[in-house]
């Protein structure tokens, strides 16, 4: 399978590497296989560094079978085959759960599940990091999210440990847009697989990613926005609220006489 790719676009994935610290000597790693483009593609980079980093660490795919038919299973052990890597296909029946329940929110709760199935296995298995495909629009995009849906200030974090398992999550795809990867696995044609999910396509991210794409298609704008994402000293927000009590007491003073 080619591996090689545009200076480019190693520099950026090396770029959050180095910055965030995300690859060290001894590290076991294990990348969250959809088979979808993201994931293929943070394969295929991570096994080019694999080959080449001075730091020597294991990589292996992971992937978790939610139950829904026509399991991509067999083709995503073909593509690790491809690049000589282990894969460990993890079944469960999610779907089962999710169909049962009738949850409002199951894409929700099956990337729960689908999460603690991984870190079970990487537990079980002396892994210390999982590696995901996020990329910037991803990391844009829930940051949008936060400020519309939530009134908070959050993204998606380059590096992030889990304390309780002892497990860290990287995202060395986090300088990376979307497009460059559409356009990097189509070069490459790359069959990406479809998800057998019945709910992809269709939940409430999917919506609201369509309201945020003039935010993504302006490049200046989109830009700002990435900078709005780092801690600065130049913020100028608004203090944060005072105590209830504290503020009725203040706000009857004012109607007071002396």
């Amino acid at each position: 399978m080619n591996l090689s790719f545009d200076n480019s676009i190693t520099a950026k994935v090396v770029k959050a590497i180095a910055e965030f610290d995300l690859i060290n000597d001894g590290d076991k790693i294990a990348v969250g296989l959809s088979g979808g483009k993201d994931s293929t593609f943070l394969l295929l980079i991570l096994k080019l560094f694999n080959q080449h980093f001075k730091n020597d660490f294991i990589l292996e795919a992971v992937h978790v079978d939610p139950g829904f038919d026509d399991s991509t299973a067999l083709e995503l052990k073909k593509i690790t085959a491809a690049l000589d890597l282990k894969i460990k296909i993890i079944k469960t029946n999610i779907s089962d759960y999710i169909a049962a329940k009738e949850e409002d929110n199951p894409c929700s709760k099956c990337a729960h599940f689908r999460k603690g199935a991984i870190i079970n296995y990487l537990k079980d298995n002396n892994f210390n990091k999982l590696a995901f495909g996020h990329h910037l629009d991803d990391a844009v995009e829930t940051y949008l999210m936060s400020i519309f849906y939530s009134g908070q200030l959050k993204t998606l974090q380059a590096k992030r440990y889990l304390s309780k398992n002892k497990i860290e999550i990287i995202r060395p795809l986090i300088y990376l847009r979307e497009d460059i990867i559409e356009e990097e696995i189509e070069n490459k044609d790359i069959t990406v697989l479809k998800s057998s999910c019945p709910y992809d396509g269709r939940t409430i991210r999917s919506e609201i990613r369509k309201e945020f794409n003039k935010f993504f298609e302006d490049d200046l704008l989109f830009s700002n926005l990435v900078s709005a994402m780092r801690e600065k000293n130049n913020r100028e927000l608004w203090p944060a609220e005072m105590d209830k009590q504290i503020l009725t007491k203040k706000m009857k003073n004012y109607w007071e006489k002396g």
